[in-house]
């Protein structure tokens, strides 16, 4: 084993093992929890339990909460993680629970980025709190159809469009439709952080590249190439092993 990363995000917390010769031992996720603290003391621990004393590295909302490690920004572990998987990649947009960032690297080390101005609408809690709301389970999701709906959500606000789509249920709009729609606003929001960057192809990353058929969707949205790594819902984590492995090896 070489290294562990830790990436706290605001609404699920993902964990990366890195074996010898850059191969990925163990990936998981689950839920950021409320008491992080004790919580990631008792993870460490059984961490270690499993894969020995190793470097940690954490980033993401609560990588503080984690005794003994070294903390960087998600920005330049979405840097590391992209250039260990692809590193062909470029540019990475990733849309996270409360934020979508848009970064720039060059092997490994970020050059720029851009990050939205956390509004709910653009990121993927919008989309958490609707699938709650039809009572739809997240792993239902499926775009390999590549249909785009002919529902569009007028409000820019997800306050507002929250109440838009309690409209939409009471007409008897169907879910998948409504799910849809929800996608294209998120992924038009991002939209608007492309127009700042220079790019001829965009990676996606975040628990959206989860959903099946989701590259193609996004490209239509988004109007460029998109293309969406293996495990790339755990680019941060990656990354942050990544950065692990290098201390281990100084």
């Amino acid at each position: 084993m070489s290294g562990i990363g830790i990436d706290i995000g605001s609404t699920y917390t993902k964990v990366c093992v890195l074996g010898e010769g850059e191969t990925i031992e163990a990936l998981c996720s689950e839920g950021t929890p409320v008491r992080q603290k004790e919580y990631f003391a008792e993870k460490l621990r059984s961490l270690r339990e499993s894969y020995g004393v190793l470097p940690v590295v954490s980033c993401g909302y609560g990588r503080r909460n984690i005794d003994g490690s070294r903390t960087v920004s998600e920005l330049s572990a979405l840097a590391a993680g992209v250039d260990r998987l692809a590193p062909e990649a470029e540019t990475v947009l990733d849309i996270g629970g409360q934020d979508t960032k848009l970064i720039r690297q060059r092997e490994g080390k970020l050059l720029s980025f851009f990050v939205n101005d956390k509004c709910a609408a653009g990121c993927g809690m919008f989309l958490e709190n609707t699938l709650h709301r039809l009572n739809i389970p997240f792993a239902a999701l499926d775009l390999r159809d590549g249909r785009l709906p002919d529902l569009r959500l007028s409000s820019t606000c997800a306050v507002f469009a929250q109440s838009e789509i309690v409209e939409r249920i009471a007409q008897g709009v169907p879910e998948d439709v409504i799910l849809r729609a929800v996608l294209v606003q998120i992924l038009t929001q991002a939209k608007a952080l492309l127009s700042k960057a220079d790019c001829e192809e965009v990676y996606l990353s975040g628990g959206l590249t989860r959903i099946p058929g989701i590259a193609s969707y996004a490209q239509d949205v988004l109007e460029k190439p998109v293309k969406v790594t293996e495990n790339a819902a755990y680019l941060s984590a990656i990354g942050c092993a990544v950065l692990a492995e290098a201390e281990k090896e100084r």
